[in-house]
């Protein structure tokens, strides 16, 4: 095992506990993770608690890389541990071409990527657009995409809850002309959808 995954598994374990005992976390619609292959997990996004509810609700063996702004890494000893663990750096309010390349390339490596399409957070059970950026990952790669709703008010020992849809199909839009614009808005529906089927 890669040192990169042995670093994941074990702040996985951490930020697990404390999504359940905190938290209380229930996690639904697991079975509808793919087995294999690369994967873009797209969520609501309302707190910074949501990637520590994302990776707790995906199963160890596929770690969630995630794109992460780059004033976090500007911090020693943090900067080194996300790179350990697959977290990657992103320039704010900007096209950073880099962490574009760098997600393009983990999709295309059968690797998991985990993004918010509105690309800022937004209160619970409220939603922005969703940015193009998400539509551009999953027209450059032949990554699934994952739609996850992350429901709940993020107050301590009150339940938390990530509830996992069903791949998104975006076939009959690849071809289409603003395609990316498109296939974000339906990933984006299908997030709304899960979380409502749920809340």
């Amino acid at each position: 095992m890669r040192r990169q995954d042995t670093i994941y598994r074990i702040a996985r374990f951490v930020v697990w506990v404390i999504a359940k005992t905190v938290f209380r976390l229930k996690v639904t619609g697991q079975e509808n993770i793919p087995k294999d292959g690369s994967l873009l997990v797209c969520a609501n996004h309302s707190s910074n608690w949501d990637p520590v509810f994302l990776v707790s609700a995906i199963p160890p063996n596929r770690a969630v890389r995630y794109m992460a702004k780059e004033e976090l890494f500007k911090v020693p000893a943090l900067k080194q541990l996300m790179i350990a663990a697959g977290t990657y750096p992103v320039g704010r309010g900007q096209g950073d071409r880099q962490a574009l390349k760098r997600t393009i390339e983990l999709l295309n490596s059968d690797e998991t990527v985990g993004i918010f399409p509105e690309g800022t957070r937004s209160a619970p059970g409220e939603f922005t657009a969703a940015q193009p950026g998400v539509g551009f990952f999953a027209l450059r790669s032949n990554a699934q995409i994952l739609p996850i709703a992350i429901i709940g008010s993020y107050r301590p020992f009150k339940r938390m809850h990530v509830a996992i849809g069903k791949p998104v199909d975006i076939s009959d839009l690849r071809d289409q002309r603003g395609a990316a614009k498109s296939i974000s808005d339906r990933i984006m529906d299908e997030i709304k959808s899960v979380y409502f089927n749920h809340a």
